[in-house]
Order: structure tokens, then sequence, then C-alpha cells
């Protein structure tokens, strides 16, 4: 069973990034970080909770992009680009975190022949 609780703290803080992100912060290496810690996470409630922890915030990501009601969200002169903007920043999370997790590279120093 897929926990609400779960899926509105990922949805919530995803959210908030596409916010600082309108301000005009730099947050992808926040981004990256928060989604690697949302699959951890993930595996670890499928583990315990059963699975469908990480499709299930995705699916609310794609969801929340469509709200037109965003409190978090500095409206400037056009809030229709703003919205059009948050909307594509929660896709692009969903998306990530439907994608299969890069593999890691090789761990260990390189030698030169």
């Amino acid at each position: 069973m897929i926990e609400e609780g779960f899926v509105q703290m990922y949805t919530r803080d995803f959210a908030a990034l596409a916010a600082k992100a309108e301000a005009g912060l730099e947050v992808e290496a926040a981004l990256h970080k928060r989604i690697n810690e949302t699959r951890a996470h993930a595996t670890l409630m499928d583990a315990r909770k059963g699975d469908g922890h990480l499709a299930a915030v995705a699916d609310r990501l794609k969801l929340e992009s469509r709200r037109t009601s965003v409190r978090e969200m500095r409206v400037g002169s056009d809030p229709e680009a703003a919205l059009a903007r948050r909307e594509a920043f929660l896709i692009r999370v969903a998306a990530l975190l439907d994608a299969e997790p890069a593999a890691a590279g090789p761990v260990g120093m390189a030698v030169r022949p």
C-alpha cells in the first residue's frame, strides 16, 4: 500500500524547487540530490509497504503540474508563462523519476600507460 504522506512530501518538495527555479535560483544540484534521495527512500518504502512508491510520486507530479492555482509561486507580469514553466519543470522531474537511474561508473583512479 502506497503511503500518501510519502507521495505528498516529495511532491511538495519538487513543487518548492519549481518555485525557486521560477524565482531565478539555481536548483539543478538540489534537484538531482532530491531525485536520488527520492529513489533511495522509495526503494525502502517499497520493501516495507509494497511496490509503486516512486511511480506514485511521478504520477502525482504530473497531476500537480496541471494545477493553475499555486500559492508557492510568485506570479510576475505573465502568469500563464510562469505556470507553463512550472508545468515543464514538474513534468521533467516526473520523467527523471520514471527513467531508469544512471548506472554508476567505475570507481577508482585512472592510470596512464
